[in-house]
């Protein structure tokens, strides 16, 4: 795991891969990512985010894209063959039913839009795991 030395912590790098149709919402996320050290990857098309995944792998991948249902779930079938990390759906889902859907093609959390950032991160912050404490600090005295 590689990972970004501080004066506090070592804390871990993680990819992220965002998959999104809207421009205009990727740089958005993507700040939201780098500045919780994260590695961000953007693709705006299914079959590069296909690609992107299946060669890096991504920590966690944020799915932002107007699909319809049957290219929606080969989409989150096909990420979750390409990497273990956790798939979030961004959705616009009418009906209880299609979170579901979701959810049995693979995505790991499905939150409707419109989505609160703070919401958005936290949950992607707990998926990725970064509420536990992985490594010990650097700067840690023994004194006998």
């Amino acid at each position: 795991m590689a990972t970004w030395k501080t004066d506090i912590d070592t804390i871990p790098l993680h990819t992220v891969l965002i998959a999104s149709d809207q421009a205009e919402n990727i740089s958005a996320l993507e700040m939201l990512f780098q500045q919780r050290n994260c590695i961000v990857l953007s693709e705006t098309t299914v079959a590069n985010a296909l690609q992107t995944a299946r060669l890096v792998g991504p920590s966690l991948m944020l799915v932002d894209m107007k699909l319809s249902r049957s290219k929606r779930e080969s989409l989150l079938k096909e990420l979750r063959l390409a990497s273990r990390g956790p798939i979030i759906l961004l959705a616009s889902a009418n009906t209880m039913e299609e979170v579901l859907e979701a959810n049995r093609a693979g995505a790991d959390e499905c939150l409707i839009k419109p989505v609160n950032p703070a919401v958005l991160i936290v949950k992607a912050m707990a998926w990725l795991g970064h509420g536990q404490r992985t490594s010990m600090p650097l700067n840690f005295n023994v004194t006998v």
